[in-house]
């Protein structure tokens, strides 16, 4: 057991309860700059008004009979129809999307604007903010105020958002709102999916909450029952298999994660294929599973899973993934790679690896069945995203798949070539780029839009995997020529180097420590911030990834 990695891990994890306020005080002046970029403010009237103004209700025939006004003759009419159709959000997105093919010129261009309009005041970004600050406020309505606005909500994030937000407003000095429990039974789906959500997480769930695992809509059945599964009910898990052959891949990867991680080393074999008879076969690979092991499964499992001491190390020749224990020795192996520069341990003992010589990103059990693939030319990058989505770089571009294989965007390519790749969770990307003979190499930062944040020049030399970029903006690039790993601010300074022969990749641990992987010495290696050997793992090929958990 290497003891001294684990004693600043354990004091690091007492840092959030010795600094509650510091820490929410931060996060509420970062959602408070959010919504004043966007012109809006962060007072609890204000915030109150954001979603009630979201909250409009009208039928189908209404909807219509607005975008028909959209063409009408007087002006004054024109507007107000362009105003009540933006006000309306979600509810007016399809009939304003059938009119943009609309024969009259007019009713195209403000069809299109209101949809411009309406991405524009439901960004993600403003809602969660505007979300979560009306938690922090506590104003009297602000449950009723999500709960009325939750059907015009389209994005999963926002989705998510509201569903927090709402946990933390359910329940008032030991009484559940009014509000959420009457949600409970209101005849939209997406209300009762918050309602049930935020009861389960606030309080003991009642029969009412429980009996939504058998609501009529898939998607209520969804979020109920992952947070119902959260709490530790087993009762949970059927009605979550249950939708293993119901709702679109695309919805369902929590459910697939919480099953894998629940299962660990027992989890069946099948793999969730797409055709209707594939999914089919997967349910029921599911269903005999907790059937057989669903009595006895350890719903600890699905806590938050702990700092094991764990390698897991990626050999490019050899072409395995080898996960060792803290006493170095193997635990398990996944063979039969092709060219592999990339992995990610993904939770229930999961891999997913760029197989550079495969022409494909893969998803795989510890044992070596593969789950999902994504064809590609000469992946170097396979990073899964927090909503389950895929990020993926080859020297030409980068971009997002979900789980059903569709790509969902693509993102710039900031110069000729890309030699590293990292999706940050604020959904920036970073990267390397090479523009070739005699060009220099640059680190460059860009937002989801596109546009350059700040670069600056770097060198690593070799083409593969990702960079580690802390939270304060600081990256460690591995300078494969300059036989050294440098840590580099924002700003592009060097702020610490290591010296390290041939370095490949390099991340920072929670200790300090850096973890490095040697192209010459086919070895990953471990130095503390003097640059002295703490660890090392050799093999007789390259060892060319190194991750510790």
């Amino acid at each position: 057991m290497r003891w001294r990695r684990l004693t600043p891990l354990l004091l690091l994890g007492l840092l959030p309860a010795l600094l509650p306020t510091a820490s929410g005080t931060a996060s509420a002046n970062t959602d408070e700059q959010t919504l004043r970029t966007a012109g809006l403010r962060g007072d609890p009237a204000s915030l109150l008004a954001f979603f009630r103004a979201r909250a409009r209700e009208a039928s189908s025939d209404q909807i219509e009979a607005l975008v028909r006004r959209l063409g009408d003759d007087a002006f004054p009419a024109r507007e107000e129809a362009s105003r009540a159709l933006a006000a309306l959000a979600g509810r007016a997105v399809p009939a304003l999307r059938r009119a943009l093919d609309a024969p009259d010129p007019e009713v195209r261009r403000r069809a299109d604007a209101c949809l411009r309009r309406i991405a524009d005041d439901a960004r993600p970004d403003l809602v969660a903010a505007a979300a979560r600050l009306l938690a922090r406020h506590r104003p009297a309505g602000a449950a009723a105020a999500l709960l009325d606005c939750l059907p015009a909500v389209a994005d999963d994030r926002a989705v998510d958002a509201l569903h927090d937000a709402l946990a933390a407003l359910a329940v008032r000095d030991g009484r559940a709102d009014p509000a959420v429990v009457a949600a409970l039974a209101d005849e939209s789906p997406a209300r009762r999916a918050a309602a049930g959500t935020a009861l389960a997480r606030a309080a003991e769930p009642t029969p009412a909450v429980r009996r939504l695992l058998a609501d009529a809509d898939p998607l209520v059945r969804l979020h109920v029952g992952l947070a119902l599964a959260d709490r530790g009910e087993r009762d949970a898990l059927p009605a979550l298999v249950s939708l293993l052959d119901v709702l679109p891949r695309n919805r369902l990867w929590p459910v697939e994660d919480l099953l894998y991680r629940l299962a660990g080393g027992s989890a069946p074999t099948a793999a969730p294929g797409r055709t209707p008879e594939e999914r089919r076969a997967f349910r029921a690979a599911w269903g005999d599973w907790y059937a057989r092991r669903g009595a006895d499964a350890d719903m600890a499992r699905l806590r938050p899973e702990p700092y094991l001491d764990h390698t897991l190390v990626l050999l490019l020749d050899e072409g395995r993934a080898i996960e060792l224990g803290a006493d170095d020795r193997p635990l398990w192996d996944v063979a039969g790679l092709d060219r592999p520069l990339d992995v990610q341990l993904l939770p229930g003992e999961r891999l997913l690896v760029a197989e550079n010589g495969a022409n494909r990103v893969t998803e795989r059990l510890r044992g070596g069945t593969v789950l999902w693939h994504y064809a590609v030319d000469g992946p170097f990058v396979a990073q899964r995203l927090a909503d389950g989505h895929t990020f993926i770089a080859t020297r030409f571009e980068m971009f997002e798949v979900d789980r059903d294989g569709v790509r969902v965007l693509s993102h710039k390519r900031p110069g000729p070539e890309i030699m590293r790749a990292t999706r940050l969770p604020d959904g920036d990307v970073v990267c390397v780029t090479n523009g070739g003979r005699g060009t220099e190499q640059r680190f460059v930062r860009q937002n989801a839009a596109g546009e350059e944040i700040r670069s600056f020049p770097v060198r690593v030399d070799t083409y593969g995997g990702r960079l580690d970029v802390r939270p304060d903006g600081r990256v460690l690039v591995p300078d494969h020529a300059g036989d050294k790993v440098v840590e580099y601010d924002a700003a592009g300074r060097e702020t610490a180097r290591l010296s390290a022969a041939q370095p490949i990749a390099a991340v920072r641990l929670a200790n300090g420590n850096t973890l490095l992987t040697s192209m010459s010495q086919c070895r990953a290696v471990e130095l503390d911030p003097a640059g002295k050997q703490v660890w090392e793992y050799r093999s007789v090929l390259r060892v060319n990834r190194a991750l510790r958990h």
